[in-house]
């Protein structure tokens, strides 16, 4: 790790410590920040006459690179669609249980009436 790295981290690590304490000014720094960069790069970008087409292919090709295109927009499709199906089975298995309950209630039912069958008898 080289100096700059290391220094950048510890910031990191010390800003979160201290911001542990409070979390809504950390949230509003943190979407100020983010404003703030996102605003000065499309200023940038309308600077130097970049057009939309390729702001978008760049943003492709950016977002590829470090691998955070695919995790953010295909990602959470495929996590939710195994989400859903989670609780599918989760549903189906709940019907399972609770027949399955119904079924134990009746065996018990029954055995329970032929224990009294037989004590009456007696």
């Amino acid at each position: 790790m080289n100096f700059l790295t290391k220094k950048l981290l510890g910031m990191q690590q010390r800003a979160r410590k201290y911001f542990e304490q409070f979390p809504f000014l950390q949230a509003i720094l943190a979407g100020v920040g983010v404003i703030v960069f996102w605003r000065g790069i499309w200023e940038g970008l309308d600077r130097t006459g970049v057009s939309p087409f390729a702001s978008i292919i760049l943003g492709i090709i950016i977002l590829g690179a470090v691998g955070v295109f695919v995790e953010t927009f295909i990602g959470n499709t495929i996590i939710i669609k195994e989400v859903l199906q989670e609780e599918k089975v989760e549903k189906k298995n709940m019907k399972e249980v609770s027949n399955e309950e119904k079924t134990s209630l009746a065996e018990i039912s029954i055995k329970l009436d032929q224990i009294i069958k037989k004590i009456e008898t007696k």
